[in-house]
């Protein structure tokens, strides 16, 4: 079985052979949500065509990104692994397929096979170390700069250059106000970098979106890279 979700595509011939009957492929709908901040994870979501956005939830409301989980690997795996609650709420950000596992399912095998173990400590490496940057990131680069990279990561998780993306969306996953969005959006528009109109963004020119996007988006590529071909 061809997998597009790069977790998947890593296993072993072994785990693949106990872990691919018990798959079970869905469709994710946009805003859809998944779990909510103290639930425990009881089904894993590996993304094929899907995006899924973890985000941290303020006292007054407001949500605030952390990470971005697409086809390079599994929402929530970390919390699933463990058997935690989730700290996060988690949500879909643009519909799409995806393949459901029962975390016990994963927690099992895992304990059976150490090559699992490593994929998995792999995966959520590159989760921390998303949110380690998405930090440094809204602390010191311009709005501009963020929102460049947050739709050039969005495009290489879904494999696609249209993304269903409103407005108040694209206010989460920056942490910016929503007539700062707009303001951006228009002006990537108007510099025709990308097309946006009535909730979808079409990114026209890539190498203009990576020209604008700050400096930690090569550093986000690589990381997506090297699950992408299964090295650290």
């Amino acid at each position: 079985m061809y997998f597009r979700n790069f977790l998947l595509r890593a296993l072993q011939a072994e785990d693949a052979a106990h872990l691919t009957p018990l798959l079970r492929e869905i469709s994710l709908s946009r805003g859809q949500p998944l779990f909510e901040p103290g639930d425990t994870i009881e089904t894993l979501y590996f993304p094929s065509s899907a995006c899924i956005s973890v985000v941290t939830v303020m006292r007054d409301g407001r949500q605030i990104e952390t990470a971005t989980i697409g086809r390079e690997s599994a929402a929530a795996l970390l919390d699933a692994v463990t058997g935690q609650p989730t700290a996060s709420r988690i949500f879909v950000q643009v519909g799409g397929s995806a393949l459901a596992l029962p975390a016990q399912v994963y927690r099992q095998r895992m304990s059976a096979s150490l090559p699992l173990v490593e994929l998995t400590l792999r995966h959520a490496r590159a989760s921390a170390q998303q949110a380690e940057l998405g930090v440094g990131c809204n602390l010191a680069h311009p709005a501009d700069g963020r929102m460049a990279r947050w739709l050039l990561m969005t495009q290489d998780r879904v494999g696609d250059r249209i993304l269903p993306l409103t407005q108040d969306y694209l206010s989460v996953m920056t942490g910016v106000q929503r007539t700062t969005v707009s303001l951006m959006a228009n002006a990537l528009k108007t510099a025709g970098v990308i097309d946006y109109s009535r909730g979808q963004l079409t990114i026209l020119d890539r190498e203009g979106l990576i020209a604008r996007a700050c400096e930690c988006y090569p550093v986000s590529e690589r990381q997506f890279e090297a699950l992408r071909s299964g090295g650290d």
